[in-house]
């Protein structure tokens, strides 16, 4: 059937232009679709840049379009190919502008296809029912785009519900093996039925199109109960973090109560040789030996120093987190450099500080454990400045580490992990923001966040 045997010469130009303009319009569409599960975290700038740039290739996609379909006259495979592959640019600039995990954006791209696809085989039902097959190709193909984009016009409130939370739980990506599986399923869902597809037959048998009919609805099932298992497993998650959290504030507690009750007991049997001391001391200076009675008084000094629990900073909570990793970590003989200028008061998120500095430090005990001895050293610095706080856990550590979609060491062992898992949710409670960086065999963890007056 030749694009010219109902119109004219100009008119048949005309409507390549509006199939053009259709086929631009109907990429746009997923645009918006695939821009949706991220909306919540884009900034403005990064939404503008995708708009601008979506229009300015689209503007260039229409007239390439043009070209394409006016020189093979209006051939549906070269139709088929360009629904099927211009998305390509489109998803690109959307990845560029919106810096998210790669794995996720592959995912809610098959998502998206998957969902394009069931639009697509409806619209073929009821253009292929309702328009004659004497009409030419190209009449059909821009009869198929409208209808694609009304349905997709009218669903647009259960689209926006949908694909607004679409992204599943962060944890299905955190694992980079579990993720890509994840993010692939529709993907190659998709390919296996789309694939015998591109051929230069507009409308394929009855059965054909039920089963692509078929296929999205049942996999959108089989997805949603992936959801919920997510959902499940999440909530289990934060249930055994919430529990290793609590056995770590009964671990420090227990540890700051041992530091206090050695440094009692220190006392107690300081105090007890006090009198044979004075004793001793008297003898010295009765005899004139004053060089030796200085030195039994430094030692004395030295004694009485050791009975006290250093003050690393005003604040009792941060303080005592703060004295049981310098004793843990001097008795690995892991050297350890603190600065800490923090408030007595800190209006209720002591603990919550307390906490992820507890998690922080432990994490780069663990990694100091697994360096050479000479190469073992650990940084901490907490600063309060202008109503800002900044938290700094530093510590030597030379082996490449795995990072996940939001830039955040890993780890596959099972039972790792509870440290980001407590730096995730202080991120979110106090909307603080957080650098991570390995650079020079040194493993950087910055936190900033605003305190409340």
């Amino acid at each position: 059937m030749n694009i010219w045997s109902i119109c004219s010469e100009s008119e048949g130009l005309a409507m390549v232009v509006l199939l053009a303009l259709a086929l631009v319009c109907l990429q746009l569409t997923g645009v918006w679709l695939r821009y949706l599960p991220f909306a919540r975290t884009v900034l403005a700038a990064q939404r503008r840049k995708l708009q601008w740039l979506s229009v300015g290739w689209g503007v260039l996609a229409v007239l390439g379009y043009t070209a394409v379909l006016n020189m093979y006259d209006g051939d549906v495979l070269r139709f088929k190919l360009l629904v099927a592959f211009g998305w390509v640019p489109f998803f690109l600039l959307a990845y560029y502008c919106i810096p998210r995990g790669f794995v996720q954006h592959l995912f809610v791209l098959g998502m998206h296809s998957l969902f394009s696809l069931l639009l697509h085989t409806i619209s073929g039902f009821i253009v292929g029912g309702l328009l004659p097959g004497d009409y030419s190709y190209i009449l059909h193909m821009l009869a198929l785009l409208s209808c694609y984009l009304v349905l997709f016009t009218l669903l647009i409130p259960l689209e926006r519900r949908l694909f607004s939370r679409l992204v599943p739980t962060q944890r299905f990506f955190q694992y980079r093996p579990l993720g890509l599986y994840i993010s692939l399923m529709p993907l190659v869902v998709l390919f296996a039925y789309a694939l015998p597809m591109l051929d230069g037959q507009l409308y394929h048998s009855v059965p054909e199109r039920v089963g692509r009919l078929a296929l999205p609805i049942f996999f959108f099932l089989m997805f949603r109960l992936v959801l919920m298992a997510g959902h499940q497993m999440s909530e289990h998650t934060a249930e055994v973090n919430r529990n290793n959290l609590l056995a770590q504030q009964l671990y420090s507690l227990r540890e700051y109560t041992r530091l206090e009750e050695e440094k009692r007991q220190a006392l107690r049997v300081l105090r007890h040789d006090m009198r044979h001391y004075n004793r001793l001391l008297g003898t010295l200076l009765d005899g004139g030996r004053i060089s030796e009675a200085r030195q039994l008084v430094d030692k004395q000094a030295a004694e009485l120093e050791h009975t006290a629990l250093q003050e690393f900073c005003a604040n009792d909570l941060i303080n005592a987190t703060l004295s049981i990793y310098v004793y843990h970590l001097g008795n690995l003989e892991i050297p350890l450099q603190q600065k800490v200028n923090l408030p007595r008061e800190m209006t209720g998120m002591d603990t919550d500080v307390a906490i992820l500095l507890s998690n922080l430090l432990e994490n780069a005990l663990h990694a100091s454990m697994r360096q050479p001895v000479t190469d073992r050293a650990v940084k901490v610095s907490a600063q309060y400045t202008g109503g800002q706080f900044v938290l700094s856990v530093a510590n030597r550590f030379a082996e490449p580490l795995l990072l996940d979609a939001d830039g955040l060491p890993y780890s596959e062992l099972p039972g790792h992990g509870t440290g980001m898992i407590s730096l995730r949710s202080f991120i979110q409670k106090y909307h603080a923001r957080c650098d991570f960086r390995q650079q020079d065999g040194w493993v950087t963890v910055m936190v900033y966040w605003q305190g409340t007056d």
